[in-house]
């Protein structure tokens, strides 16, 4: 067993214990950092509002699972396109355009993880960004596609 191993410690956390994050405006807890987990994956509480989700977009060193919790999702995944709701699980391989929106009336929630971890240091990243105040200017938006490079998430032309 490995030094990293062997210091990691058992967790029980609920969504409200989650660190709270609100990148680009969404509203998200982290459940278990890449610290936590020995960086063998993170685990991220998402809530999207109608209309919101992520334009297509592609990880080339990390898988990602979505499990929705409650409220209804377009799910695009490589080729496949289809309606998730609360109970379904979605598998998207490292190298594959993937998507999703809200598409319901009410607010859409969803566990993510992303393995091996990062995800959350992402996340947590682009939030600290927005506390600044900037706006989404041409200068932050250098920033933000600089942040997307280092962390695998590369959004095709």
């Amino acid at each position: 067993m490995s030094d990293d191993n062997q210091r990691l410690q058992p967790r029980v956390v609920s969504t409200e214990d989650g660190e709270t994050i609100k990148p680009f405006g969404l509203e998200m807890k982290v459940l278990l950092s890449t610290e936590d987990t020995g960086g063998s994956f993170s685990a991220l509480y998402v809530v999207h509002q109608p209309g919101e989700g992520p334009p297509p977009h592609v990880h080339y060193n990390q898988e990602e699972y979505f499990f929705v919790l409650e409220g209804t999702y377009e799910m695009t995944v490589g080729d496949v396109t289809q309606t998730a709701g609360p109970g379904t699980m979605v598998f998207i391989p490292p190298h594959t355009v993937h998507s999703f929106k809200n598409i319901g009336d009410t607010p859409a929630k969803q566990l993510d993880w992303t393995l091996p971890g990062g995800q959350d240091r992402y996340f947590c990243e682009i939030d600290t960004m927005g506390k600044g105040g900037a706006g989404f200017g041409p200068e932050m938006m250098e920033r933000i596609k600089e942040t997307n490079t280092r962390f695998d998430t590369h959004f095709p032309e």
